[in-house]
């Protein structure tokens, strides 16, 4: 079993995860294609958004597509931030510890539930109208709630767009688009660690 079967087997392993495709090189061209058509369009039209995350992603070796239900735990760091320049002045808060904390934060307001600007960091929403501000989608680390995969080697992971969800259901799992499913994207550049063959156990 190479590398990238003992990978596939691995990310299989993980609770949430329904089923697990490797990405050809093709398929890695046109998902950027329909990436970058997607960007042009407004994010919960208040401004742009930027992938970096799948273009972090696809650059990697080697690119796993990761079918999700419900049950997979999507960590708890920022799956979409909102940039100035190279600072971030708002972020998505998952962690109800820090949504606690920043509600009582005079510089902060709550674009929603779970997003919070920076007030101080940024004019809200005058710098996305002058497009000084562009919301991200940035990669992400495993590290915390899937160790496991670090024993191949360095791993990131991002969230496609809707459109980028839609175009590998279609390519890959048969158009089926069920309650609750999602896609995830894994990039490994893989190094000799040691044995593998024991860390899916």
């Amino acid at each position: 079993m190479d590398v990238a079967e003992k990978i596939m087997e691995c990310l299989k392993s993980v609770k949430g995860i329904h089923a697990v495709f490797r990405l050809n090189e093709e398929d890695k061209l046109l998902l950027l294609d329909v990436e970058t058509a997607a960007e042009k369009k407004a994010f919960m039209g208040l401004g742009m958004c930027y992938n970096s995350g799948v273009r972090e992603v696809l650059r990697c070796p080697l690119v796993f597509l990761a079918i999700t239900g419900m049950d997979f735990d999507w960590g708890c760091q920022s799956h979409i931030v909102l940039k100035k320049g190279d600072e971030i002045v708002g972020e998505e808060v998952l962690d109800e510890n820090k949504i606690a904390d920043l509600k009582g934060k005079k510089n902060v307001w709550f674009l929603h539930k779970n997003f919070v600007i920076y007030k101080d960091c940024c004019e809200f929403p005058q710098d996305l109208v002058d497009k000084k501000c562009c919301f991200e989608l940035p990669a992400l680390t495993v590290s915390d709630h899937i160790p496991s995969l670090c024993e191949f080697g360095d791993v990131v992971l991002c969230y496609p767009s809707t459109a980028g969800d839609i175009f590998l259901k279609e390519k890959y799992y048969d158009a089926k688009d069920e309650r609750g499913t999602g896609t995830v994207l894994f990039g490994f550049t893989a190094c000799d660690r040691g044995p593998v063959h024991s860390v899916c156990k």
